[in-house]
């Protein structure tokens, strides 16, 4: 049709000329040309727009001088000024709509460019149905999306196929390695595996709500059996209320997740090795720790069979001895059992974790070094501190490695007062453990470099154990802060929320 537009439209201008020109009807016959101006607009650009109206306003005069010659009366006149008017703001208002088009169909385009071709997967889908059967549940009384799903279980699989896709762009149909539009959206709904169905009762909750947004990760597999892992974001325009347009974007994050499992096993890695370190260095105090217990448990074997010895046995003693050697064999196997839970490599292992007990099995290991240094200890503790959950090895390790480094910076100060203070406390929504020396401080220049990797103000150190704390602590969902004053002393002082009781 388009092809035979131009030739309708000389047609029809050629018809008004005739007309225009050889009858006499006292009316004007010239503003038919408008006509001719809006056929323009299918196949004339804004130029061609602009000539076609200047054509058929010079048709209207030729034809005015044809039709009255010298002659020129005030009705005729008036009606060709007309013809002139309707043709001339015809030609004007074509001339905008096409700009108008113009803009918007590169707007268009531009918009189809992008939607094919960003690295982003696009679905365009169709949420009419769902609605509807969602909206029906709300006017049966329906409270909530958990009252569909303890009328109606299976309901998630209804939904998926109440949803239709409209549109994809190329990445989306490379992510799941399909041909066409047509083959995904029959792909889609078996692509939802049983185990994902509590993901899509979450959504659903979110469209129930009328949430314009919704934003979640889950695992689907594809045709050829991969495990891909998806981030993907549901946007609902505001001006469309009946959901009939739907963009759900899709981003492959596979890869970024892979890799960020890789560096966490290789940070639990770096962390074993940092604990195997630093038990290295306690070595006389952790022999000095089992020496007593099992010295003990000798000396009281003695006793004991002394007691027994006796021309009458005193029972009472050995009972008592006997008792005393099951203590500190017990105090001993603790001991072993704390050190082979900070030396074992594992995967972490989150439990509910009191921080109080962390702290004194810890400062336990450590108590020869804080007698050698000659260090006054202290305890602050929250009576009924919370739980936390978390990881107790590592949690430990983060104790013994900021103990250790306080009692080290006064082990290096010169005279006066050695204290430690080990203070917890429970704040609105975390628990705070707080250590603090009277060491010298930390110069100002340090403390912005302490929790980098690699940086160490020791001869001998590593420079990876406050880094490797602030992990553990940034993996607890937790922080870490250090505060100093030159020969004031330095508090370390972390953060990690607790497990609030419900009801």
């Amino acid at each position: 049709m388009a092809r035979f537009l131009p030739i309708a439209a000389a047609v029809i201008a050629v018809a008004v000329f005739m007309l225009d020109t050889l009858t006499t009807f006292d009316i004007a016959i010239a503003v038919l040309y408008v006509v001719v101006v809006l056929l323009s607009l299918n196949f004339a650009n804004q130029i061609e727009l602009v000539a076609i109206g200047a054509g058929c306003m010079g048709l209207t005069l030729l034809s005015f001088l044809l039709s009255h010659g010298v002659e020129l009366p005030a009705d005729s006149i008036g009606r060709c000024f007309v013809s002139l008017a309707a043709i001339g703001i015809t030609t004007f208002l074509a001339f905008r709509v096409k700009a108008a088009i113009g803009i918007l169909a590169d707007s268009e385009q531009r918009y189809r460019s992008i939607f094919l071709a960003t690295g982003v997967g696009i679905l365009q889908m169709d949420f009419t149905g769902l609605k509807t059967a969602i909206d029906k549940y709300k006017s049966d009384g329906v409270q909530s999306i958990e009252g569909i799903e303890s009328l109606d279980p299976g309901f998630v699989r209804k939904a998926l196929k109440l949803i239709k896709l409209t549109n994809a762009n190329n990445t989306a149909l490379n992510m799941f390695n399909v041909p066409n539009i047509g083959t995904l959206e029959m792909l889609l709904p078996a692509l939802i595996s049983a185990e994902m169905e509590g993901k899509v009762w979450k959504f659903l909750a979110s469209i129930w709500a009328g949430n314009h947004s919704y934003e979640a990760e889950t695992t689907i597999k594809t045709s050829e059996g991969r495990q891909l892992i998806f981030l993907y974001n549901v946007a609902v325009p505001l001006d469309r209320p009946a959901l009939d347009m739907v963009l759900i974007s899709i981003l492959d994050v596979t890869a970024r997740r892979e890799a960020e499992n890789e560096l966490d096993a290789a940070r639990s890695q770096l962390a074993h090795v940092a604990r195997v370190a630093t038990l290295g260095e306690l070595t006389v105090s952790i022999a000095h720790e089992l020496n007593q217990p099992l010295a003990a448990v000798v000396t009281n074997g003695g006793a004991g069979l002394r007691w027994l010895r006796r021309e009458v046995p005193d029972l009472k003693k050995v009972q008592f001895s006997m008792e005393s050697m099951v203590a500190d064999a017990t105090r001993a196997s603790d001991v072993i059992k704390h050190l082979r839970g900070l030396s074992v490599k594992s995967s972490p292992n989150p439990v509910n974790v009191n921080l109080n007990e962390v702290a004194e099995e810890t400062v336990a290991l450590l108590q020869r070094e804080i007698d050698v240094n000659q260090v006054t200890l202290r305890f602050d503790l929250a009576d009924q501190l919370p739980e936390i959950s978390g990881d107790r090895v590592q949690l430990q390790q983060v104790v013994l490695n900021l103990l250790l480094n306080a009692i080290q910076a006064m082990a290096h100060a010169p005279g006066g007062r050695r204290e430690l203070l080990v203070k917890s406390l429970a704040e609105e929504s975390a628990i705070v453990l707080k250590i603090h020396d009277t060491g010298p401080g930390i110069p100002p220049e340090v403390r912005d470099k302490l929790f980098d990797p690699f940086y160490t103000t020791k001869p001998d150190g590593m420079g990876m154990g406050l880094s490797i704390c602030r992990s553990i602590l940034t993996a607890h969902g937790g922080s870490i802060s250090a505060t100093s004053e030159l020969g004031a002393g330095t508090t370390f002082e972390f953060t990690i929320p607790f497990i609030k009781e419900v009801g």
